[in-house]
């Protein structure tokens, strides 16, 4: 569906070493990801509301976080590709690390708020009404999820941008926390007597899962903005390309 996408709003798509080409990129990603989210956050919300159930809700509303986030992205490519400026001579790309780091601050805070409900649901347990349009909207949810992971990593390494594998990981994230809503949503279909708490563990499992790959994504993020050397190979290019010109004969340091 991206590559698809990319051949009809992206002119000369293949060009991928034009960083304008790489802003659309991760304009586009952006947009298709605010599509996939907002309409998971309705699904969820709307059977979680049903079902009374608090993993469910939450999960939509980490969804709700997620198309939050992906304003953040198109905003951050966005910003990220002005040009040098008096204030800016060496550019603006660093503020699209800025943008991964406040996807990771969002998805540590729908951590930490996951966590919170859970445990009050645990303490104060509701009976949970399961369907099979629930289950099926979650089997749904756990298909677009993984594909979004997959898209997101691609381009990530197509475009080699740490705010898009941010975005790529917490999709997986999503896709393993909702797998885990699915699992108890089908225990306590089949075995109602023996998991009134479920509901609620199963929260705080998808909780700790996110506050992971918050983490994660947040150390991911501030290694780029606190500076990393060039990796070998982008080294290497610029030596072949400096000693081009004949009147230079080596180089002693390198600061990028």
């Amino acid at each position: 569906m991206i590559n698809f996408l990319a051949k009809i709003f992206i002119k000369d798509f293949h060009n991928i070493k034009d960083s304008n080409i790489r802003t659309k990129y991760g304009i586009l990603c952006g947009f298709v990801g605010i599509f996939f989210n907002i309409l998971l956050f309705a699904l969820k919300f709307i059977i979680g509301f049903i079902s009374k159930s608090v993993a469910i809700t939450a999960d939509a509303f980490n969804n709700l976080s997620d198309a939050a986030a992906s304003i953040v992205t198109i905003l951050g490519f966005r910003l990220s590709s002005k040009k040098p400026d008096a204030d800016h001579p060496f550019g603006h790309g660093r503020i699209e690390y800025i943008a991964g780091l406040i996807i990771s601050f969002l998805i540590l805070l729908m951590g930490f708020e996951l966590l919170k409900s859970s445990i009050e649901t645990i303490f104060n347990p509701q009976q949970i009404e399961t369907s099979f349009s629930m289950i099926i909207i979650l089997v749904i949810s756990i298909i677009i999820k993984l594909y979004m992971y997959l898209y997101n990593h691609n381009i990530s390494k197509k475009i080699g941008s740490a705010t898009m594998e941010a975005t790529a990981k917490d999709s997986l994230n999503d896709t393993i926390s909702t797998v885990v809503v699915l699992i108890s949503v089908l225990v306590i279909k089949f075995i109602p007597q023996i998991t009134i708490c479920l509901d609620g563990f199963a929260g705080i499992f998808v909780a700790c899962f996110i506050l992971y790959g918050g983490y994660e994504s947040l150390k991911e993020t501030i290694d780029p903005l606190l500076g990393l050397p060039a990796n070998s190979d982008f080294v290497a290019q610029i030596e072949q390309e400096v000693l081009k010109h004949q009147p230079i004969c080596g180089i002693h340091d390198l600061i990028v």
